[in-house]
């Protein structure tokens, strides 16, 4: 099954719990249906937006959408949300996310293969001599 997290902006902000927070009961408890069922592996209802970007679509009240990033079969990310009224900018906004934590994945998977790289490689001095 699958691992759902939010995403944590470089700037420290959470999005996704940002929209979260803001939305009625009701609207709530739909999303958070929505992400229960992504973390039991139905991803079936996740469309594809963008690259790297897909939205789950929650046909009720103003058209709920909840943006993610599926790095893999194991990970979802959640990196924001919407209704149908500020769309056209959550994506973009939810774009931007996804492109930043590509990079900081890359830069943390860059920074452990130096290290590795560094913990095996000879240091160049010859035992014995002096």
């Amino acid at each position: 099954m699958p691992h759902v997290e939010e995403y944590l902006a470089a700037d420290g902000r959470n999005h996704y719990q940002e929209w979260f927070n803001r939305l009625p009961a009701p609207a709530a408890a739909k999303a958070a249906s929505a992400v229960a069922r992504m973390a039991v592996g139905n991803t079936s209802n996740l469309k594809g937006i963008g690259p790297g970007l897909a939205e789950w679509r929650i046909d009720w009240g103003p058209g709920i959408r909840i943006y993610v990033h599926q790095d893999g079969v194991q990970l979802i990310v959640l990196v924001g949300g919407s209704d149908k009224g500020d769309q056209a900018a959550e994506i973009k906004a939810a774009a931007v996310l996804v492109e930043e934590y590509k990079q900081r994945k890359k830069a943390v998977a860059l920074a452990a293969t130096e290290k590795a790289r560094k913990a095996v490689a000879p240091s160049g001095k010859k035992k014995g001599k002096k």
